[in-house]
């Protein structure tokens, strides 16, 4: 079988094609034909929660044995002590690139770490500037790993994976706003105490987001109702306005938000 790199990224410009043609350098480089590179999956700017979102999903889709994934998603922090670049091996097969943000976090609740190593240090300590660190570090090194599949041949020193950062997800949890502008949260639809037909009150805080109805399928419903369904993704519920493509901005909520639903009276 082939086997598949994978690249996920905040970029949406240049630096995405960039990414790209580095680890297709590389892997021509190695001569390895077998590694098919897959088109870029982009997340929401800054967002590891997306970020652990779309890891996670897409993950679902191809076969562990023969998946790398390659995450280049800049939070902004670079302040904290476990700052490092990662590269690892999960339990079922799939291998990690990036760095250590908490990116994977949510692939290695469910499916545990085999390995995980210390790769290119350069310029973390501020002893050297590397303008781009997903391009010029990640990238040729989640190329080489994806051909050889040897973590060793990438390692520059062993790594604690108790030291791996971590998201807390939450229920409710924004996790994904998709182009209509639907909303998929970290609420799995088996544990909603709820039945189709009855009515979810929806807050932020104390924040009422309004009254939504609980729904096998949107489409049941009339255009401009506000629903809560199970969605596409792993059993986790979806709230979109029905026939609107807008319901992230009608609601005022974004990624990080945390949703709570509470069955409205009767």
């Amino acid at each position: 079988m082939k086997k598949h790199l994978l690249i996920i990224t905040d970029c949406v410009d240049i630096s995405a094609n960039e990414l790209y043609a580095t680890v297709a350098t590389t892997l021509e480089q190695l001569g390895a034909d077998d590694v098919i590179i897959d088109p870029i999956v982009h997340v929401a700017e800054f967002s590891i929660i997306n970020g652990n979102f779309i890891c996670r999903l897409i993950a679902d889709s191809y076969d562990p044995q023969y998946l790398t994934i390659l995450a280049v998603v800049n939070p902004l922090d670079s302040s904290v002590s476990s700052r490092a670049r990662i590269a690892g091996k999960l339990k079922n097969g799939i291998q990690i690139v990036g760095a250590n943000t908490g990116i994977f976090s949510w692939l290695i609740e469910d499916f545990g770490i085999d390995q995980v190593y210390e790769t290119n240090p350069t310029g973390l300590k501020g002893d050297s500037f590397i303008s781009f660190g997903g391009k010029y570090i990640h990238a040729p090194i989640a190329a080489k790993l994806s051909a050889t599949g040897d973590l060793i041949t990438v390692k520059h020193a062993d790594y604690d994976p108790d030291n791996l950062l971590k998201v807390s997800m939450q229920p409710g949890l924004v996790l994904h706003v998709d182009n209509f502008g639907n909303l998929k949260v970290y609420n799995r639809s088996s544990e909603l105490n709820a039945e189709v037909g009855d009515k979810l009150n929806l807050f932020i805080g104390e924040r009422k987001l309004g009254e939504a109805v609980y729904t096998r399928s949107m489409k049941e419903l009339e255009a401009g109702t506000l629903a809560v369904y199970k969605g596409s993704s792993m059993d986790l519920l979806e709230i979109a306005i029905v026939r609107k493509t807008n319901t992230n901005k009608e609601l005022s909520v974004k990624i990080g938000d945390v949703i709570s639903m509470t069955k409205a009276s009767k």
